[in-house]
Protein backbone atom coordinates (compact mmCIF):
# COMPACT_ATOMS: atom_id res chain seq x y z
CA UNK A 1 0.00 0.00 0.00
CA UNK A 2 1.54 3.24 -0.69
CA UNK A 3 2.33 5.75 1.72
CA UNK A 4 3.34 9.37 2.26
CA UNK A 5 7.18 8.14 2.24
CA UNK A 6 6.48 6.53 -1.41
CA UNK A 7 5.04 9.76 -2.86
CA UNK A 8 7.86 12.08 -1.45
CA UNK A 9 10.27 9.04 -2.86
CA UNK A 10 9.21 9.23 -6.04
CA UNK A 11 8.34 12.49 -6.43
CA UNK A 12 11.68 13.57 -5.05
CA UNK A 13 10.92 16.05 -2.41
CA UNK A 14 10.12 15.94 1.40
CA UNK A 15 7.75 14.30 3.17
CA UNK A 16 7.47 17.41 5.06
CA UNK A 17 6.72 19.15 1.65
CA UNK A 18 4.26 16.07 0.36
CA UNK A 19 2.66 16.42 3.66
CA UNK A 20 1.87 20.31 3.07
CA UNK A 21 -0.19 19.17 -0.34
CA UNK A 22 -1.94 16.27 1.01
CA UNK A 23 -3.45 18.70 3.44
CA UNK A 24 -3.80 21.63 1.11
CA UNK A 25 -1.12 23.93 2.99
CA UNK A 26 0.46 27.28 1.05
CA UNK A 27 4.15 27.82 0.56
CA UNK A 28 4.94 25.37 -1.91
CA UNK A 29 5.49 26.42 -5.16
CA UNK A 30 3.28 25.59 -8.16
CA UNK A 31 5.59 23.14 -10.23
CA UNK A 32 6.03 20.77 -6.89
CA UNK A 33 2.47 20.90 -6.08
CA UNK A 34 1.31 19.76 -9.52
CA UNK A 35 3.82 16.99 -9.77
CA UNK A 36 3.01 15.53 -6.03
CA UNK A 37 -0.76 16.18 -7.01
CA UNK A 38 -0.21 14.38 -10.24
CA UNK A 39 1.84 10.97 -8.29
CA UNK A 40 -1.03 10.97 -5.64
CA UNK A 41 -3.63 10.22 -8.48
CA UNK A 42 -1.48 7.74 -10.21
CA UNK A 43 -1.16 5.67 -7.62
CA UNK A 44 -4.21 6.28 -5.92
CA UNK A 45 -3.13 7.58 -2.58
CA UNK A 46 -5.77 7.75 0.38
CA UNK A 47 -3.79 9.53 3.43
CA UNK A 48 -4.41 7.94 6.68
CA UNK A 49 -6.84 10.12 8.39
CA UNK A 50 -6.40 8.72 11.56
CA UNK A 51 -2.73 9.25 11.79
CA UNK A 52 -2.94 12.37 10.29
CA UNK A 53 -5.70 13.50 12.85
CA UNK A 54 -3.21 12.28 15.83
CA UNK A 55 -0.51 14.17 14.86
CA UNK A 56 -2.60 17.23 15.33
CA UNK A 57 -3.94 15.58 18.78
CA UNK A 58 -7.22 14.94 18.18
CA UNK A 59 -9.62 13.10 15.77
CA UNK A 60 -12.86 15.69 15.67
CA UNK A 61 -14.77 12.18 16.84
CA UNK A 62 -17.16 11.94 19.74
CA UNK A 63 -18.71 8.43 21.25
CA UNK A 64 -21.71 8.73 22.70
CA UNK A 65 -21.86 5.62 25.36
CA UNK A 66 -25.92 4.56 25.47
CA UNK A 67 -26.80 0.96 26.72
CA UNK A 68 -29.92 1.13 24.18
CA UNK A 69 -29.63 2.66 20.55
CA UNK A 70 -33.62 2.32 20.22
CA UNK A 71 -34.60 3.75 23.30
CA UNK A 72 -36.19 7.39 22.99
CA UNK A 73 -34.61 8.61 26.22
CA UNK A 74 -31.21 8.05 24.75
CA UNK A 75 -32.11 9.46 21.17
CA UNK A 76 -33.20 12.36 22.10
CA UNK A 77 -29.84 13.11 24.08
CA UNK A 78 -28.43 11.42 20.93
CA UNK A 79 -30.10 14.19 18.72
CA UNK A 80 -28.94 17.10 20.68
CA UNK A 81 -25.10 15.24 20.64
CA UNK A 82 -25.45 15.01 16.60
CA UNK A 83 -26.90 18.53 16.30
CA UNK A 84 -24.11 20.25 17.98
CA UNK A 85 -21.55 18.54 16.68
CA UNK A 86 -22.43 18.44 13.23
CA UNK A 87 -22.64 22.23 13.79
CA UNK A 88 -18.65 22.46 14.89
CA UNK A 89 -17.50 19.58 11.69
CA UNK A 90 -17.44 16.75 14.46
CA UNK A 91 -18.22 13.07 14.12
CA UNK A 92 -20.21 11.11 16.65
CA UNK A 93 -20.58 7.32 16.94
CA UNK A 94 -23.06 5.28 19.04
CA UNK A 95 -21.87 2.83 21.56
CA UNK A 96 -24.17 0.41 22.76
CA UNK A 97 -23.37 -1.30 26.02
CA UNK A 98 -26.53 -3.38 27.40
CA UNK A 99 -24.96 -2.06 30.48
CA UNK A 100 -21.99 -4.07 29.97
CA UNK A 101 -19.30 -3.33 32.05
CA UNK A 102 -16.98 -5.19 29.96
CA UNK A 103 -18.20 -3.33 26.95
CA UNK A 104 -17.98 -0.25 28.56
CA UNK A 105 -14.15 -0.83 29.57
CA UNK A 106 -13.46 -1.81 25.72
CA UNK A 107 -14.64 1.57 24.66
CA UNK A 108 -12.62 3.39 27.71
CA UNK A 109 -9.87 1.37 26.21
CA UNK A 110 -10.80 2.81 23.17
CA UNK A 111 -10.34 5.93 24.23
CA UNK A 112 -6.99 5.47 25.71
CA UNK A 113 -5.81 4.70 22.20
CA UNK A 114 -6.97 7.97 20.98
CA UNK A 115 -9.92 6.38 18.92
CA UNK A 116 -12.03 9.15 20.24
CA UNK A 117 -11.49 12.55 21.47
CA UNK A 118 -13.90 12.14 24.18
CA UNK A 119 -16.91 10.11 25.48
CA UNK A 120 -20.11 10.90 26.31
CA UNK A 121 -21.60 8.78 29.16
CA UNK A 122 -25.17 8.89 28.65
CA UNK A 123 -25.64 6.46 31.17
CA UNK A 124 -23.33 3.54 32.64
CA UNK A 125 -22.79 0.61 34.45
CA UNK A 126 -19.24 1.56 35.35
CA UNK A 127 -18.75 2.97 38.78
CA UNK A 128 -17.60 6.89 38.24
CA UNK A 129 -14.20 6.69 39.73
CA UNK A 130 -13.73 3.71 36.69
CA UNK A 131 -14.46 6.86 34.43
CA UNK A 132 -12.59 9.41 36.34
CA UNK A 133 -9.37 6.62 35.93
CA UNK A 134 -9.32 7.18 32.53
CA UNK A 135 -9.99 11.12 32.20
CA UNK A 136 -5.99 11.45 31.53
CA UNK A 137 -6.26 10.03 28.16
CA UNK A 138 -9.18 12.08 27.00
CA UNK A 139 -12.38 14.49 27.82
CA UNK A 140 -14.99 12.27 29.54
CA UNK A 141 -18.30 13.87 30.59
CA UNK A 142 -21.92 11.91 31.90
CA UNK A 143 -25.35 12.73 31.41
CA UNK A 144 -26.37 12.38 35.89
CA UNK A 145 -25.29 14.28 38.23
CA UNK A 146 -22.20 12.72 39.87
CA UNK A 147 -21.71 14.64 42.75
CA UNK A 148 -19.63 17.85 43.76
CA UNK A 149 -16.65 15.66 44.56
CA UNK A 150 -16.73 14.22 41.38
CA UNK A 151 -13.71 15.20 38.71
CA UNK A 152 -15.73 14.53 35.77
CA UNK A 153 -17.68 17.33 33.22
CA UNK A 154 -21.65 16.33 33.51
CA UNK A 155 -24.69 17.88 32.19
CA UNK A 156 -27.45 16.35 33.81
CA UNK A 157 -31.11 17.09 35.02
CA UNK A 158 -32.81 17.62 37.91
CA UNK A 159 -34.25 14.50 37.69
CA UNK A 160 -35.30 14.56 41.92
CA UNK A 161 -37.04 17.82 41.80
CA UNK A 162 -39.25 16.48 38.71
CA UNK A 163 -40.17 13.48 39.87
CA UNK A 164 -40.98 15.23 44.07
CA UNK A 165 -42.86 17.78 41.34
CA UNK A 166 -44.85 15.14 39.71
CA UNK A 167 -45.59 12.71 42.96
CA UNK A 168 -46.76 16.02 44.32
CA UNK A 169 -49.11 16.65 41.92
CA UNK A 170 -50.66 12.89 41.96
CA UNK A 171 -50.87 13.19 45.75
CA UNK A 172 -52.45 16.59 45.60
CA UNK A 173 -55.21 15.17 43.12
CA UNK A 174 -56.20 12.06 45.64
CA UNK A 175 -54.07 9.63 44.20
CA UNK A 176 -52.69 7.27 46.99
CA UNK A 177 -51.65 3.90 45.85
CA UNK A 178 -49.06 5.09 42.90
CA UNK A 179 -47.45 2.51 40.78
CA UNK A 180 -43.47 3.05 39.66
CA UNK A 181 -42.00 1.81 36.25
CA UNK A 182 -38.52 1.79 35.66
CA UNK A 183 -36.00 0.16 33.57
CA UNK A 184 -33.73 -1.27 36.37
CA UNK A 185 -33.00 -1.24 40.12
CA UNK A 186 -29.52 -1.87 41.19
CA UNK A 187 -27.30 0.55 43.24
CA UNK A 188 -25.41 2.25 40.89
CA UNK A 189 -28.80 3.16 38.64
CA UNK A 190 -29.12 7.14 38.80
CA UNK A 191 -32.76 6.82 37.67
CA UNK A 192 -33.68 4.24 39.68
CA UNK A 193 -32.01 6.17 43.09
CA UNK A 194 -33.43 9.06 42.49
CA UNK A 195 -36.77 7.83 41.89
CA UNK A 196 -37.00 5.83 45.34
CA UNK A 197 -35.55 9.16 47.02
CA UNK A 198 -38.75 11.01 45.35
CA UNK A 199 -41.22 8.23 45.94
CA UNK A 200 -40.20 8.47 49.63
CA UNK A 201 -40.60 12.26 50.09
CA UNK A 202 -43.80 12.38 49.34
CA UNK A 203 -45.78 8.70 49.54
CA UNK A 204 -43.06 6.94 52.16
CA UNK A 205 -40.97 3.72 51.53
CA UNK A 206 -41.69 2.88 47.92
CA UNK A 207 -43.54 -1.19 48.34
CA UNK A 208 -41.85 -4.08 46.37
CA UNK A 209 -45.20 -4.71 44.78
CA UNK A 210 -45.73 -1.08 43.53
CA UNK A 211 -42.23 -1.39 41.10
CA UNK A 212 -42.35 -2.51 38.06
CA UNK A 213 -38.31 -3.02 36.50
CA UNK A 214 -37.23 -4.11 32.83
CA UNK A 215 -39.69 -1.47 31.36
CA UNK A 216 -37.49 0.16 27.87
CA UNK A 217 -40.05 -0.39 25.55
CA UNK A 218 -44.02 0.11 24.27
CA UNK A 219 -44.27 -3.42 24.74
CA UNK A 220 -42.56 -3.73 27.68
CA UNK A 221 -45.64 -1.10 29.43
CA UNK A 222 -48.33 -2.98 28.13
CA UNK A 223 -46.96 -5.91 30.59
CA UNK A 224 -46.15 -3.14 33.31
CA UNK A 225 -50.03 -2.48 32.67
CA UNK A 226 -50.85 -6.00 32.68
CA UNK A 227 -49.33 -6.29 36.30
CA UNK A 228 -50.72 -3.21 37.79
CA UNK A 229 -54.01 -3.92 36.42
CA UNK A 230 -54.15 -7.56 39.00
CA UNK A 231 -53.19 -5.23 42.24
CA UNK A 232 -55.61 -5.20 45.53
CA UNK A 233 -56.31 -2.69 47.08
CA UNK A 234 -56.11 -1.35 42.66
CA UNK A 235 -53.34 1.09 41.26
CA UNK A 236 -54.97 4.69 40.80
CA UNK A 237 -51.76 6.61 38.69
CA UNK A 238 -48.25 5.35 37.39
CA UNK A 239 -45.27 6.95 37.01
CA UNK A 240 -43.78 5.64 34.16
CA UNK A 241 -39.74 5.97 32.86
CA UNK A 242 -40.78 7.20 29.46
CA UNK A 243 -43.87 8.27 27.47
CA UNK A 244 -43.42 4.78 25.03
CA UNK A 245 -43.90 2.82 27.97
CA UNK A 246 -46.48 5.11 29.60
CA UNK A 247 -48.51 4.28 26.49
CA UNK A 248 -48.14 0.61 26.36
CA UNK A 249 -49.63 1.09 30.52
CA UNK A 250 -52.48 3.36 28.98
CA UNK A 251 -53.04 0.81 25.91
CA UNK A 252 -53.28 -2.14 28.31
CA UNK A 253 -55.84 -0.80 30.39
CA UNK A 254 -58.32 0.47 27.21
CA UNK A 255 -58.04 -2.68 24.99
CA UNK A 256 -59.23 -4.13 28.32
CA UNK A 257 -62.08 -2.24 28.62
CA UNK A 258 -60.41 -1.35 32.65
CA UNK A 259 -61.39 1.95 34.92
CA UNK A 260 -58.65 4.28 33.76
CA UNK A 261 -55.28 4.68 35.44
CA UNK A 262 -53.93 8.01 35.55
CA UNK A 263 -50.59 7.81 33.50
CA UNK A 264 -47.71 10.40 34.52
CA UNK A 265 -45.17 10.06 31.46
CA UNK A 266 -41.32 11.33 30.40
CA UNK A 267 -39.80 13.27 27.81
CA UNK A 268 -42.80 14.68 26.54
CA UNK A 269 -42.98 12.56 23.11
CA UNK A 270 -46.07 11.99 20.78
CA UNK A 271 -47.16 9.00 21.90
CA UNK A 272 -48.27 11.35 25.72
CA UNK A 273 -49.64 14.22 23.40
CA UNK A 274 -51.71 12.17 21.37
CA UNK A 275 -52.84 9.99 24.51
CA UNK A 276 -53.34 12.70 26.23
CA UNK A 277 -51.13 11.98 29.65
CA UNK A 278 -49.18 14.66 32.00
CA UNK A 279 -45.64 13.96 31.52
CA UNK A 280 -41.69 15.58 32.73
CA UNK A 281 -40.01 16.99 29.96
CA UNK A 282 -36.47 16.86 30.95
CA UNK A 283 -35.18 18.68 27.62
CA UNK A 284 -32.69 16.22 26.43
CA UNK A 285 -32.09 17.52 23.09
CA UNK A 286 -30.74 20.91 25.29
CA UNK A 287 -28.66 18.11 27.73
CA UNK A 288 -27.09 16.44 24.66
CA UNK A 289 -25.91 19.70 23.24
CA UNK A 290 -24.43 20.32 27.03
CA UNK A 291 -22.90 17.45 27.04
CA UNK A 292 -21.05 17.87 23.67
CA UNK A 293 -20.19 21.28 24.27
CA UNK A 294 -18.28 20.28 27.56
CA UNK A 295 -16.90 17.08 25.66
CA UNK A 296 -14.95 19.50 23.37
CA UNK A 297 -14.09 21.98 26.38
CA UNK A 298 -11.32 22.24 28.75
CA UNK A 299 -13.76 23.08 31.61
CA UNK A 300 -14.74 20.22 33.91
CA UNK A 301 -18.13 21.74 35.11
CA UNK A 302 -21.50 20.15 36.39
CA UNK A 303 -24.27 22.12 34.07
CA UNK A 304 -27.47 21.49 35.15
CA UNK A 305 -30.79 21.46 32.74
CA UNK A 306 -33.86 22.11 34.09
CA UNK A 307 -36.87 19.80 33.71
CA UNK A 308 -41.04 20.83 33.20
CA UNK A 309 -44.10 19.00 34.48
CA UNK A 310 -46.81 19.50 31.48
CA UNK A 311 -49.99 18.90 32.84
CA UNK A 312 -53.18 17.19 30.55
Amino acid sequence: MTNIHDIARLSGYSVSTVSRVINHQKYVADDKRQKIEALIKELDYVPNRLARDLSKGRTKTIGIVLPYANHPYFARIVDGIVSAGFAKGYKVILLPTNYDMTVERHYLEQLKSKAYDALIFTSRSSSLEALERYQKYGRIVCCEDPGTSSQLAAAYTDRLASYVHALTWARQRGYQNVGVVISRDNLISASARVTRMAYQEIYGRLATANLFTGAVTFEDGYRAGSYFSKMTPSIDAILANGDDIGAGIQDYYQTHRLTPVTIIGQENLLSSRLMKFSTIDHHLEALGQAAFELAISRVRKHQLIKSEFIER
